[in-house]
């Protein structure tokens, strides 16, 4: 085989190789897990898999829940509208957001309440389990367009 065949293969390998990664880093699912121990906790302060309540998907986004925002895949901060169990509304959960072929996905693992209390939970962003919603015409992996006041579901398990 010829130097320039070899280099033109070794090139279309790189390349096909680079493709291959790039497409799965923007649609991964985040490796998280809800413990038995996060489960027992979330019982105890009566916060149980499928109840349901509303949030604001980024807590900081300026204008009402009625706007719509723009968002990244990452690590997101919402702010919940309703109370689920002796969590109050105005709670911060801390969790990622992705893309997962046309529908949006976040995982919460973190509860921060108004008077400071950290906890762990198990919270997944749409109106039931496995989670998700269906993405607003115009997104793309690097701009998600939704709505700024969306639906949030407890979970005992990530899927």
């Amino acid at each position: 085989m010829r130097l320039h065949q070899k280099l033109c293969l070794g090139v279309s390998a790189l390349a096909l190789t680079a493709c291959a990664i790039l497409g799965k880093e923007q649609t991964a699912t985040p490796k998280q897990t809800c413990t038995p121990q996060t489960v027992e906790l979330m019982k105890k302060l009566g916060v149980e898999a499928g109840q349901k309540g509303s949030m604001l998907l980024e807590a900081e986004l300026p204008g009402g829940p009625q706007d719509y925002g723009v968002y990244r895949q990452g690590q997101v901060t919402s702010r919940l509208e309703t109370a689920v169990g002796t969590l109050p509304a105005g709670t911060l959960v801390d969790g990622v957001l992705w893309m997962d072929t046309g529908k949006v996905q976040a995982h919460y693992t973190q509860a921060r309440t108004p008077d400071g209390q950290t906890l762990p939970v198990c919270l997944v962003l749409g109106s039931s389990a496995p989670g998700g919603v269906y993405a607003e015409a115009g997104t793309t992996p690097s701009s998600i367009n939704l709505p700024r006041s969306v639906p949030f579901t407890v979970v005992d398990t990530f899927q």
